[in-house]
Parts: structure tokens; C-alpha cells; sequence
């Protein structure tokens, strides 16, 4: 069976953005995208705040695709932060990034969106295509919105500002469990 996409609430807000009811008509590369990203054929190099970079493998080429993403506003920061206590209070999983769909019809009540129009996003890419968003572009957002779905927490990191450096989250990481970036390779086992 196929990779679907937008099988969540947090995938879906993202699967929108660029599979929108609104448009003139379909665009042609979407076929090509859902393929590039149903294959594989997109690795994500960088998910975090504000930023996503994938290279995207075709026939031919690798490309190497950067997305800018709007982060969202101190008093939108602070109303999700608000809303994943109060779904951590009920369900122990929101520790580990296993976000309930209701959140994300709460934000929308909000006026607070998940993702965001491709228009407000920055993109660019190495490839030589004509069309914008390129079907690199595309394809990169297709499989964020398969990872996003396996992971919801991934897109609430990726509208959030930067976690300051000696501050931990809490949100992100359970108190019995520790990243593994924060252990000393060198020392661990001792000498």
C-alpha cells in the first residue's frame, strides 16, 4: 500500500497547502511530487524552527530544496503552549509528541493556523524548473506532511521560535527519558 498523505488533522493542514480547493485548476506536478515523496525520494536534512531543507532525488539529479516557514506570533505561541498542558494533563502521549487531533480544531477556533499558505513561506531550490513552487518544492512538502503525520509534534517545533540554549523543553521530552544529543559519547562508558 502507498504512502498516504494528510491521514492527521496536523498532516492534512499541511497536505492543504498546497492540494487547495480553491485553485484555478490542478497543477501539473503534483503527480510527480506525491510520487518523488511516495518513493522516497525525499530526505530531510534539516526540521526544525522556522526552517526546512530536504534534498529530493530524481531520475537525473539530487536537488536541494530550503523552505522558510512563519513562525507563529508570542500570543500564538503562548495559546498552543496553553492547549498541549492542558492535552498533557489528560493524555501522558503528548509528552512524546503524540499530538490529538482536537488540538489542531482548538487552534483553527483560535484563528491560529498550523501551516501556513506557500506564499508566505521562502523557497528556493538548486534545480533549473521554470514553475514556482517547482516540483521539488512540492514534493518536499508532501512527505513534511507524511512526517508530520507520523510525528505532530513536528510541526508544532517547526512554527515555534528556537528553544534557547540552556533552556530544556518540556513539551518535547519526557522527564524519565533524556535526547541522546545531550549525552557525552566520549565519557558515557567511562574510561
Amino acid at each position: 500500500m502507498a504512502n498516504e498523505f494528510g491521514v492527521t488533522a496536523w498532516g492534512r493542514a499541511w497536505l492543504r497547502t498546497v492540494e487547495r480547493t480553491a485553485a484555478s485548476g490542478p497543477n501539473p506536478s503534483l503527480p510527480t511530487a506525491r510520487t518523488l515523496a511516495r518513493n522516497g525520494s525525499v530526505e530531510f536534512t534539516v526540521v526544525s524552527s522556522g526552517t526546512v531543507v530536504a534534498e529530493v532525488s530524481t531520475k537525473a539529479k539530487t536537488s536541494s530544496v530550503t523552505i522558510g516557514v512563519p513562525l507563529w506570533t508570542k500570543s500564538e505561541i503562548a495559546a498552543v503552549k496553553s492547549l498541549l498542558r492542558s492535552a498533557g494533563k489528560a493524555n501522558r502521549s503528548v509528552s512524546t509528541g503524540e499530538l490529538p487531533d482536537s488540538i489542531v480544531t482548538e487552534l483553527q477556533a483560535r484563528n491560529i493556523a498550523v501551516a501556513v499558505d506557500l506564499s508566505e513561506c521562502t523557497a528556493s531550490c538548486d534545480c533549473s524548473g521554470r514553475r514556482s513552487p517547482c516540483v521539488h518544492h512540492l514534493a518536499a512538502i508532501y512527505a513534511l506532511a507524511g512526517r508530520i503525520d507520523e510525528e505532530p509534534a513536528v510541526a508544532v517545533t517547526l512554527r515555534s521560535a528556537p528553544v534557547k540554549a540552556g533552556k530544556k523543553s518540556t513539551s518535547t521530552h519526557s522527564a524519565e527519558w533524556i535526547p541522546l544529543s545531550d549525552i557525552d559519547i566520549r565519557s558515557f562508558y567511562g574510561d
